[in-house]
């Protein structure tokens, strides 16, 4: 193995990556080999890195500006000092650099290749294993009218809105490389210190309250799900996902299985005496989980409680009703 591939192949261990000529491609899109040097030798104070480096502060300073635009380089302040961080996984490492402004189109082509061909064997592996998902599905929050539910704050994508003190839009990064749906793109709502990082990046735009409920009635009409960090406290993130495109939801498509995704704390409901059979929710489900013979049935197992098929019920033949307590979200209290 050469010096130069040596480099990029530990960056891929460094994220949990496969050893990949794809994604030391995508490495070296993004940084050179002595760039790739300086994010080994993260996380560091700017001081560490001319030290260990032996450059000089101000020569080194826009070029973890360069590398912070391209995605691969990150900043936290504690304390009052200012470190910068590599990517610390293959999914940050794909969020961040797709959306990297510059990116050429060979390098989100790169990226879908990628997913099209090792990610698929990959995540037959993640499949097996017992990891506690990241994320989790909040229901659309019209589903459960009617329900007799309890919707708390950490359950309403506008709830969760409501909290934040700056929100920002990002374009969602499967679709943008995916291509494979005309789903809205520019729906990947960021909240706090991510509105932060995409507006000082210049990956998105800043958005009112009242514009993020837009793109949240925009989605839920296109049959998308919103995901979010999978714990009670304030998150990052609402993205808004569909079927096709997504990291996570073709991946529970495949297996049948529901991996890497926590459930919203709903399930469907039926009232048969309204369901006319007429299919409209099997046909929206983004992973499959209901099927129709007699009666419309959901595999409780697989479904996601996102809430799409009591939305699009043409009868109102569906509610979402409350099947987890509280206390099955990271962090809250029963």
């Amino acid at each position: 193995m050469s010096q130069t591939t040596h480099v990029y192949e530990t960056l891929n261990t460094q994220i949990g990556a496969p050893p990949s000529e794809r994604i030391r491609n995508l490495w070296k899109m993004l940084c050179n080999e002595e760039e790739a040097g300086l994010l080994l030798l993260m996380p560091a104070t700017l001081e560490d890195l001319a030290e260990r480096s032996g450059r000089k502060p101000e020569e080194l300073k826009p070029v973890l500006e360069e590398l912070f635009r391209r995605g691969v380089v990150f900043e936290r302040v504690k304390e009052g000092t200012l470190r910068y961080f590599r990517p610390r996984d293959l999914i940050q490492f794909h969020d961040a650099s797709i959306l990297w402004p510059e990116a050429p189109p060979e390098f989100l082509e790169l990226w879908q290749d990628f997913m099209e061909t090792e990610y698929v064997e990959l995540t037959k592996l993640i499949a097996g294993m017992d990891l506690s998902p990241v994320t989790r599905v909040i229901p659309v929050e019209q589903s459960m009218e009617g329900g007799g539910s309890r919707v708390l704050p950490f359950d309403s994508a506008m709830g969760i809105v409501e909290q934040a003190e700056r929100l920002a839009v990002t374009k969602c990064t499967c679709r943008l490389t995916a291509k494979k749906c005309e789903s809205p793109l520019e729906v990947c709502i960021q909240l706090d210190r991510a509105a932060d990082y995409a507006l000082k990046r210049g990956t998105g735009r800043e958005i009112s309250c009242e514009e993020a409920r837009e793109i949240l009635r925009r989605s839920e009409d296109a049959g998308l799900v919103h995901v979010t960090d999978n714990r009670a406290a304030h998150g990052h993130i609402i993205c808004n996902c569909c079927g096709c495109c997504c990291i996570v939801l073709p991946v529970i498509l495949r297996t049948r299985k529901r991996v890497l995704l926590a459930p919203s704390r709903f399930l469907p409901a039926v009232d048969a005496g309204c369901c006319t059979l007429c299919g409209v929710c099997v046909e929206i489900c983004p992973v499959q989980a209901l099927s129709m013979e007699d009666a419309v049935q959901v595999n409780q197992d697989l479904c996601l409680g996102c809430g799409q098929c009591a939305y699009q019920c043409p009868e109102d033949a569906m509610v979402m009703e409350e099947v987890r307590n509280p206390d099955f979200i990271p962090g809250a209290a029963a």
